[in-house]
């Protein structure tokens, strides 16, 4: 194909949906018939307008469906053997033209759909779409008995969009299991990944993931700087974001004060201080171990308050008295050095609490210890225990996990 040759992945595949047999149900072309003598949308009103997006919406949602039926029986009589099509995803994903991974997705979804008899009808009937269903499969195992919810589920799904669902079924799924925010943020945190490249033009390319917290914090700080500088500002919010993380690096450099402030808020429940219900601004769930590490130091604003009808309605600020006085700081730089797990200079080291300030620990200097944020984080998720011995920090593994390399 000369210079736009394609990969020998992608050339099997080309060659797979040239043998793939074409044979279907008449029924297919009567639809595809019927879709093409439908007016010009120019020609119709506003109402028919609306009104055709929604029926469009119901029947792409039951094309989808009976898509997701034919591949989980395709998987199940191992059609893509018989065609010599390679596996079952690679096979739908050359017949409906998608990647290889939507096409195993496809495969997927309809093989957990057999245990899902409601959520089943629901998407048949046009009344649920692909997205919705991607969100119950994704949850539903985390939630407790939820073949006796799901009816009550499917109704849910049927009245709000994927986003709220998920969101709904998170909350669910962590008042099954509260120890589940924490597992779920360690699974998180150890997906973080940061890639930066410099491109042949000199430019370079950001590239990666953030665990929730360090996300909220990154995001806020960014907001903060984003505003435009008058109305002759014409740069984009893509540009302007940028120019707000190079003024973070510049004022990072130019600061010579200890890393971690931000803005991030946590709203704390005054009526269950269990820390169960804690959540970042953003409604985002804590579980109990996190919420631990990041009230620890003073890198947020704890906001104390109670919920009205939904609201969350803030009593109190709760921050500042927990953070390390200068004086503090100096005096734990002197005896830590930097972290004492893995030695990081004092300027990437936050002061924790070896003694936590909500179970009554001090702000003193025989409670504060300094550490890496890597390190704070394997603390508070059970790796090593510190306890103080006559002023000095000593540490005792729980896990073979080391501690990470100093730069």
């Amino acid at each position: 194909m000369g210079f736009f040759e394609v990969s020998r992945q992608v050339q099997r595949r080309l060659e797979i949906a040239a043998e793939l047999p074409t044979e279907h149900p008449t029924a297919l072309d009567e639809i595809g018939g019927l879709l093409d003598s439908m007016p010009d949308p120019a020609l119709m009103c506003a109402e028919e307008r609306a009104g055709t997006l929604s029926a469009l919406g119901r029947l792409r949602n039951r094309i989808e469906a009976r898509m997701t039926e034919v591949a989980a029986e395709a998987d199940r009589q191992a059609d893509s053997r018989v065609l010599h099509a390679g596996t079952t995803g690679t096979m739908v994903a050359v017949a409906t033209g998608q990647n290889p991974q939507t096409g195993s997705a496809l495969v997927s979804r309809g093989h957990l759909l057999q245990g899902l008899p409601a959520v089943s009808r629901s998407f048949r009937a046009g009344r649920i779409s692909a997205a919705h269903v991607g969100v119950i499969t994704a949850e539903c195992h985390r939630i407790t008995a939820f073949d006796r919810i799901e009816a009550h589920v499917v109704t849910i799904a049927e009245r709000v969009e994927p986003a709220e669902l998920r969101r709904l079924l998170k909350l669910l799924a962590d008042q099954c299991r509260p120890e589940g925010k924490d597992s779920e943020h360690a699974l998180l945190h150890d997906k973080r990944t940061l890639s930066l490249s410099e491109t042949t033009d000199g430019m370079f390319r950001i590239d990666g993931f953030l665990d929730p917290v360090a996300g909220a914090a990154l995001r806020d700080a960014l907001a903060g700087l984003m505003d435009r500088t008058g109305r002759e500002d014409k740069r984009t919010p893509k540009q302007r974001r940028a120019d707000a993380l190079a003024d973070l690096v510049s004022a990072a450099l130019a600061n010579r004060s200890p890393l971690g402030v931000s803005q991030t808020s946590v709203l704390v429940d005054l009526e269950d201080l269990s820390s169960d219900d804690a959540v970042l601004d953003d409604d985002s769930p804590l579980g109990t171990r996190m919420l631990d590490m990041i009230t620890c130091t003073s890198i947020v604003s704890v906001i104390l308050g109670t919920r009205r009808n939904d609201v969350f309605v803030p009593l109190a600020l709760a921050r500042g008295k927990r953070g390390a006085s200068s004086g503090q700081w100096r005096a734990l730089v002197a005896r830590d050095r930097g972290c004492i797990r893995c030695g990081r200079t004092p300027r990437f080291c936050q002061a924790h609490h070896v003694h936590h300030w909500r179970h009554g620990g001090k702000t003193d200097v025989s409670n504060l210890v300094l550490l890496c944020q890597r390190c704070h984080h394997d603390l508070h998720f059970g790796h090593y225990e510190i306890h103080m011995d006559r002023g000095i920090p000593r540490m005792t593994p729980t896990t073979p996990r080391a501690p990470p390399r100093t730069a």
